[in-house]
């Protein structure tokens, strides 16, 4: 069963590290949206999708509607998050 994954990131070298873990933990049947709220979309959801959560700092992950980690995470955990 695939997952919904949101990630809202900065663009810093963090925040890139943890897309490339999303990506490579990841289900092929998963979808991955990254809201970069630094660039902030053109049309501003990735401000609204943010507040919705209270996303207080990035990189968080949010899997099936849920933060599952804020700041750096391991495998491990995006792992566990997705029943893997």
């Amino acid at each position: 069963m695939g997952h919904k994954i949101e990630v809202f990131t900065a663009g810093c070298d963090l925040c890139k590290e943890t897309m490339e873990v999303i990506r490579k933990t990841a289900c092929s049947e998963c979808t991955i949206t990254e809201y970069n709220i630094r660039e902030k979309c053109e049309s501003e959801i990735c401000v609204k999708r943010a507040k919705e959560f209270g996303v207080k700092a990035v990189p968080t992950i949010v899997i099936d509607g849920k933060i599952t980690v804020e700041g750096r995470p391991t495998i491990r955990q995006i792992k566990e998050a997705l029943g893997l």
